[in-house]
């Protein structure tokens, strides 16, 4: 058993017996660049999740969850590792984690089978054993996959993801019959977003009316229409990529019923973080006028919340997060107090699974909160990307500080309760809170690293 500083209670035999049951088996299903209101029951008006909008019915929907980076690979290292990014010397997509605990290599010590299928982006070695994950799919076009498929291709005619689907379900029918944790991460929606014509077609009454949308989206529609685009048919075909991940979505979620492992199994949906902007076509223009175009399909939207992806705004940070865990889960309920992270994924699932979590994590347990009992968090959240100069960012309470750093501009203080969509900067009015969380986010920054490595796997 692999320790590195750590202790495992027992193996899952031993906690199995104790308990009188096997330990849960986790489904993490990890949209890409998926808006906040991007799925119907979190608001969007036009958008079509049977699937989505049923797991949540299933179980509890947290309407105050937050990614721990404001790019994919950030999201991810904390997921996995329960640390803030920032604090990775090397940039983690190209280097790596180094000598930091996963939780895929926790639960596989304490007997899981461990899988994960679709976009990786958290090192440079993507094939089995890495991270205690014992089996790792594939994108390549040999295996079934879809990512390099072209118009007219048959396997076009599915949702880009659905090859990814493919593989969990038979990773989960060969290991139904012992604890397993897979990670299932998304394509969807992250750039470029072209789905199959009759996912858009399923959308084809739709004609957007902008008063069902915030303010913050009408930087999206006017960028698009600069650009050429046609709005009604960009967000037919947001709509359809979404739908086609919903879809397969649902084959999973049906596959684990009959296999009689629902009561059994912890089923998680999330996004890494926002939505990707509408980037000005001509900026592309170089890479040819297929991905100019859709680049303008990028209607990802975060309701009622500030900006998006690359950015520490509501909208950048805060995602979709349902969890369904039958008898255990509370089914129908939204949860709308708990401020919750990504970067308590890794103790939250050690305390279920009966699995010690290391000491040197950022993370908090937060189980009491997924079985219906409101949390209060006694860590602040922290944001900041891999650059000295970087803003930075703090949740403490219902204050939230996006602060400048190094670079001009001014600090600015929300009270998120009141104004989740950062509308009212309250840094001259509440000095008092300003600068408390000033100097604690500053505090934190003086433990980063002074540079970083660079790397050019960054997200885009």
């Amino acid at each position: 058993m692999r320790l590195m500083g750590l202790i495992v209670f027992a193996s899952v035999a031993g906690l199995a017996a104790a308990a009188g049951g096997r330990p849960p088996n986790v489904v993490f299903i990890l949209a890409d660049d998926l808006g906040y209101a991007d799925v119907a029951c979190y608001g969007h008006a036009y958008a079509r999740t049977p699937n989505i909008d049923q797991l949540a019915r299933d179980g509890t929907r947290f309407t105050q969850f937050y990614s721990t980076g404001v790019t994919c690979c950030p999201a991810r290292t904390g997921l996995m590792t329960s640390r803030w990014p920032a604090s990775f010397h090397e940039y983690p997509a190209g280097a790596g984690f180094g000598d930091r605990v996963t939780i895929t290599q926790l639960l596989h010590d304490a007997g899981y089978r461990t899988g994960h299928f679709g976009k990786w982006h958290i090192g440079p070695v993507e094939k089995p054993g890495t991270y205690g994950i014992d089996v790792v799919g594939t994108d390549d076009e040999a295996e079934g996959g879809k990512r390099n498929a072209k118009r007219g291709d048959a396997r076009h005619d599915r949702g880009r993801d659905a090859h990814i689907y493919d593989q969990v379900i038979a990773f989960i029918e060969k290991n139904k019959d012992e604890p397993f944790y897979v990670n299932v991460w998304d394509h969807v929606s992250h750039f470029p977003v072209d789905p199959a014509a009759k996912y858009a077609e399923m959308f084809k009454d739709v004609v957007v009316d902008e008063s069902k949308f915030s303010p913050y989206m009408k930087e999206k529609f006017d960028t698009c229409r600069k650009q050429g685009g046609d709005v009604n048919a960009c967000m037919r075909n947001y709509l359809g990529d979404v739908y086609s991940l919903d879809e397969d979505i649902g084959r999973l979620l049906g596959k684990i019923d009959e296999l009689g492992l629902r009561d059994d199994t912890i089923v998680v949906f999330s996004s890494d973080q926002g939505p990707g902007p509408v980037v000005n076509a001509h900026r592309d223009s170089k890479k040819g006028a297929e991905q100019a175009r859709t680049r303008l399909n990028m209607m990802g939207y975060v309701g009622d919340l500030r900006g998006g992806k690359h950015g520490m705004y509501e909208g950048g940070v805060r995602v979709p997060f349902i969890v369904r865990w039958p008898g255990h889960t509370p089914a129908g309920r939204t949860d709308e107090r708990s401020v919750i992270s990504g970067i308590d994924w890794l103790p939250t699932l050690c305390h279920l699974a009966g699995v010690r979590a290391p000491e040197d994590i950022e993370g908090q347990d937060v189980s009491a909160a997924w079985q219906g009992t409101p949390f209060t968090r006694s860590k602040a959240l922290l944001w900041k990307v891999s650059n000295p100069r970087s803003d930075l960012g703090i949740r403490e309470g219902n204050w939230k500080l996006v602060h400048p750093n190094q670079k001009r501009g001014e600090v600015e203080l929300f009270d998120i309760s009141a104004d989740p969509g950062e509308r009212h900067n309250l840094a001259a009015s509440r000095p008092e809170v300003a600068k408390a969380l000033t100097a604690k986010v500053m505090a934190w920054n003086a433990t980063l690293p002074k540079d970083y490595v660079k790397t050019q796997d960054r997200d885009k």
